[in-house]
């Protein structure tokens, strides 16, 4: 059965999802624990076919293909997979002693009908790794893969692996342009995660508030990259051009531009040259490590930007549009703020594989004032070995996450969320992160009928009611030790129950003693 699911379909597979879901067929750890091996099945045997449609819409090759995007998926499959009943599990909470005899505990619900965008960029990877969390969570799942004015031969392989492996009442792939996805944000959503630009994201977030949907955003924007006189400039450089370069420098978390000591920049910029030259050749464009501008109309922008002239090009600069291709660039602006600032390079995040450089010589709180008079990166990355500095950065900016002496390998934990803040993004997953995300906390309180004991709190209050309140619900004042904390209310708890059980005058004057005492 053709399973080709276009704009005009998503009501109907809406609300197929919505049946699905209200069956509680979703619900159980065993459906989800066969789905998530069905995950891991595809994964394997789809591998080469995700690979190849890599290749053909970005010129990834086969091996940075597996590790880039499909071995995360990989390995986030299986941490769901071997932590799933603890996951599941309610978490049992302390009673507060106004609820003896009783219990709480927080028990995880899926949210319901999980929308997932996915992104072009890394269209395997980010389409794929938010639907194994929103299967562990118990979610049914509609998935809009990314453009197919963009990745096309990426959106179609998805969406055919997805049908061929997953359960179809439950996941749902969309396939199109820009007219899918907002058929897909006309609809109502339990929660809606989205990978992608601002502007979109900004789309995104107006479609949700509409219906009150919790929304994830993954955006981007330009994350900084400070070097101190104290780096090691070789291991620098490696990391900084991998990170930079990789993807044709079309990476949501890549370094975007450059802050540089002017002590060390002359030796920092040399070192970058040889470095490009070591990883991709003295052409580039014949490297089959290094890959294609998504469309033409992404090399068009590329290539506007670099004809403006600014800054000077210590390597690369060379493009060609009809093939989609600029070289690994780096432009230097020295120590030349004002040109920096006022570039085309420095107007909005690139996705491009260009790297400029600002020479910083007020020290620490140059880049820092620097990085704060912009919009909240992704990440802020620092090559140092200055404590004193990376502290300062750590506490004095405010990004998605810093990263210390490397790039994109945060990426690389499932244990560290991934997300944004501001500008950036709202909400983060991966690991555990990625079943909280899809999940509802559901706190959970169970009373006995038995033992009714704090009677106080029922209307009319006598002069001793209202004691016994004050005493029950007596804030700590900084007391730290739970034990203590709740000491009175326990004596309050046992004397009412003697109360109830022999209320005899003597033991209503003791009761009245103590509560006048605490």
């Amino acid at each position: 059965m053709d399973r080709r699911y276009a704009a005009g379909d998503v009501p109907a597979v809406a609300q197929k999802l919505r049946t699905t879901f209200r069956t509680g067929k979703t619900r159980p750890a065993s459906w989800r624990r066969a789905q998530l091996e069905k995950f891991r099945t595809m994964m394997w045997e789809c591998s080469d076919s995700l690979c190849k449609a890599l290749h053909t819409d970005l010129n990834r090759s086969m091996d940075e293909g597996w590790l880039t995007e499909v071995n995360p998926v990989q390995h986030h499959i299986q941490m769901c997979l071997d932590h799933l009943d603890e996951w599941m599990a309610p978490e049992p909470v302390m009673i507060d002693p106004v609820n003896i005899p009783g219990y709480s505990y927080l028990e995880a619900e899926p949210l319901g009908v999980a929308l997932v965008i996915g992104a072009w960029n890394y269209p395997v990877q980010l389409t794929l790794m938010p639907i194994v969390g929103a299967i562990a969570a118990g979610n049914a799942v509609c998935v809009k893969v990314p453009s197919s004015a963009y990745s096309s031969a990426c959106s179609r392989a998805i969406a055919e692996c997805v049908h061929r492996y997953l359960d179809p009442e439950a996941v749902c792939v969309i396939e199109g342009d820009r007219t899918a996805t907002q058929a897909v944000l006309a609809e109502k959503w339990d929660t809606i995660f989205f990978t992608g630009g601002c502007y979109v994201g900004k789309m995104v977030a107006e479609a949700a508030a509409k219906n009150l949907t919790p929304v994830v955003l993954e955006l981007g924007g330009k994350s900084p990259c400070v070097v101190d006189r104290t780096a090691d400039l070789g291991v620098s450089c490696r990391r900084i051009v991998w990170g930079g370069f990789f993807n044709a420098g079309q990476t949501c978390v890549r370094p975007d531009y450059i802050l540089v000591d002017d002590a060390v920049a002359d030796d920092f910029v040399a070192e970058m040259v040889r470095t490009v030259k070591k990883f991709y050749g003295d052409k580039p464009q014949e490297s089959e490590f290094f890959g294609r501008l998504i469309n033409r109309r992404a090399a068009d922008r590329v290539n506007a930007l670099l004809e403006q002239g600014a800054g000077k090009v210590v390597i690369g600069g060379d493009r060609n549009v009809d093939e989609r291709y600029c070289a690994p660039t780096v432009v230097d602006f020295g120590t030349d703020v004002v040109a920096f600032e006022q570039s085309g390079l420095m107007a909005e995040e690139l996705f491009a594989p260009i790297l400029p450089i600002l020479r910083y010589t007020g020290g620490a709180d140059q880049v820092i004032d620097f990085i704060n008079a912009r919009e909240k990166p992704l990440v802020l990355y620092a090559f140092s070995d200055n404590v004193a500095l990376q502290n300062r950065l750590k506490n004095e900016t405010s990004s998605g996450a810093t990263v210390f002496n490397d790039t994109l390998m945060h990426m690389a934990s499932h244990k560290l969320p991934f997300g944004g803040v501001g500008n950036s993004g709202m909400g983060r997953y991966h690991g555990k992160h990625s079943f909280d995300t899809f999940s509802h906390q559901k706190p959970v309180l169970g009373k006995y009928f038995a033992l009714d004991w704090l009677v106080q709190r029922y209307p009319p209050y006598s002069s001793l009611d209202v004691k016994i309140l004050k005493v029950v619900q007596y804030p700590r004042n900084g007391w730290k030790n739970e034990f203590l904390i709740s000491l009175p209310k326990y004596l309050i708890f046992a004397l009412a129950l003697y109360v109830m059980w022999k209320p005899t005058g003597i033991l209503k004057m003791v009761f009245q003693t103590i509560a006048d005492f605490l």
